[in-house]
């Protein structure tokens, strides 16, 4: 499981408006989809974030790819996401698992603040 935030949306909004804030937000879809398989399900979840279920991905390859999307995006719109990852254990519920993908997610964002 992968929990995706688009950064600094708000930003975008109230500076060019939600036109290119929605804009932005296909954008990232259609970068994404770009390094899931076609399969791969990607679901918005909120206003700014996605949960991207990938079957039979182990963490260093998910991360691997989001990080890939992340360039991209970087390179060609000058936006980012950061991405949290879960792998599911046995017998746990959804909700727990997208929590420590969320988790995840502000753990990233806050090494990458740091480096």
């Amino acid at each position: 499981m992968a929990f995706v935030d688009v950064d600094d949306l708000k930003a975008r909004n109230d500076s060019q408006g939600h036109a290119a804030g929605d804009r932005l937000l296909l954008q990232v879809v259609e970068t994404v989809r770009g390094v899931v398989r076609d399969y791969d399900l990607i679901v918005r979840y909120g206003g700014d974030e996605f949960l991207c279920g990938l079957a039979d991905v182990g963490l260093a390859e998910a991360r691997r790819r989001f990080e890939a999307a992340n360039a991209s995006l970087a390179a060609t719109l000058g936006a980012s996401i950061t991405a949290g990852l879960a792998e599911l254990a046995p017998e746990e519920l959804l909700e727990d698992l997208i929590g420590r993908a969320d988790a995840d997610m502000y753990a990233q964002r806050h090494n990458r603040s740091a480096e």
